[in-house]
């Protein structure tokens, strides 16, 4: 059987950064037709990250560090969501900033799961 953790980090480097491009596009105060675009790419990176933690119980990754990526893949796509009601005015960076960070966030976890739950397995020829 073929081990899905390598798609799924992929999956994650690849629609994280570009996610996060847009998001700091929409911060520059353009490309907001990109919206949609980019709370598909924020839904799949956070859905992409649970099913690699759920992959992770079953390759002995530390039960803790993924039930922290559980609630992280939930309060990343929550947040974003309901950013633009959250602290509107001057201070709504402090938002976007969390944000952005969150999104890193779900990025780093996923290097880090995929490279615990890959650890010592034979690589492919």
């Amino acid at each position: 059987m073929t081990n899905p953790i390598p798609l799924l980090r992929w999956i994650i480097r690849i629609g994280g950064i570009v996610a996060l491009g847009m998001g700091l596009a929409f911060w520059g105060g353009s490309g907001y037709a990109l919206l949609s675009a980019h709370q598909g790419l924020g839904y799949l990176v956070s859905i992409a990250l649970l099913l690699m933690t759920i992959l992770g119980f079953s390759r002995g990754v530390a039960p803790g560090l993924l039930v922290l990526a559980i609630v992280w893949s939930i309060v990343v796509p929550a947040i974003g969501a309901m950013q633009l009601r959250l602290l509107p005015g001057d201070l709504h960076w402090i938002i976007q900033v969390c944000h952005l960070l969150l999104g890193v966030g779900a990025i780093a976890f996923s290097e880090i799961i995929a490279g615990r739950a890959l650890k010592g397995l034979p690589r492919p020829a």
